[in-house]
């Protein structure tokens, strides 16, 4: 089980290879939390949409230890900041959605993403 707690937690960092591999985890298994929750709420069963709910928290938690694994390399010291900045961008988003606002965020956090897994950290060995 500890072999698995360093996924979870906010500690060390990840090179952007591992951010990559880890956000295309993270979006399938949100993908299948979110499928059965709303599969849950329309056929009315309250046992697809908890199970969902189980899919979900962990999901989301391991999502924001990723992006501040990946911020703490790049940018280090400023990983809490710019961990925060994306997670509202990414409400804000889905708030704005196609509105200016909404286009102009989806551009950052684009650009953002990008610069996570491909800009080069000063840290040799990632632990994280």
């Amino acid at each position: 089980m500890k072999e698995y707690k360093k996924y979870f937690e906010f500690s060390g960092t990840i090179s952007g290879t591992n951010y990559l591999l880890r956000n295309l985890l993270s979006s399938l298994m949100a993908f299948i939390g979110g499928y059965l929750i709303g599969y849950g709420v329309v056929s009315q069963e309250i046992g697809m949409s908890t199970i969902g709910l189980f899919i979900i928290a962990p999901t989301l938690w391991y999502n924001f230890a990723t992006i501040y694994k990946r911020a703490n390399a790049v940018f280090p010291g400023k990983a809490t900041g710019w961990t925060a900045s994306i997670l509202v961008s990414q409400i804000l988003m889905q708030v704005f959605n196609g509105e200016p606002l909404g286009n102009i965020l989806k551009a950052f956090l684009i650009v953002f993403g990008l610069v996570l897994i491909f800009t080069n950290s000063k840290v040799e060995n990632h632990e994280g």
